[in-house]
């Protein structure tokens, strides 16, 4: 087994300003659809934002993915499960660009609080793939 980490600190404020600027092209490039959704029917829907945000930062530092500027990120998608605990939805492509296996598991934890937003992946490698 192989263990790698990612961890990203963002400040809501820059989050917040370059979705103010860039508007709905900003939105579609690095959020998908349900991600907007979600982000939108929250009060503080800019932490929600800056939350996902820093997981995809998390992410790419994690599994070392090169990817090119302005790439869109909205195949790394954060989702919910019942009981509340964020987890990543990954498209093939991205699981691919990734070097995830199958039997890849890839961990997330994410918090924010008025200025800042912090997310945490662990990616474990089977060992069979490495």
């Amino acid at each position: 087994m192989k263990v790698l980490q990612g961890v990203d600190l963002v400040k809501i404020a820059r989050v917040e300003a370059a979705i103010v600027k860039q508007g709905a092209r900003l939105l579609d490039r690095v959020f998908s659809r349900d991600e907007q959704r979600y982000c939108e029917s929250k009060r503080m829907k800019f932490e929600h934002y800056a939350a996902r945000f820093s997981a995809k930062e998390a992410f790419i530092k994690a599994t070392g993915l090169k990817l090119k500027r302005n790439a869109p990120l909205a195949g790394i998608e954060v989702r919910h499960e019942k009981t509340g605990k964020p987890v990543f939805w990954l498209s093939p492509a991205m699981r691919k660009a990734a070097g995830l296996g199958p039997d890849d598991r890839v961990e997330l934890s994410i918090a924010h609080e008025r200025e800042y937003a912090i997310a945490t992946v662990v990616v474990i490698k089977d060992r069979k793939r490495i």
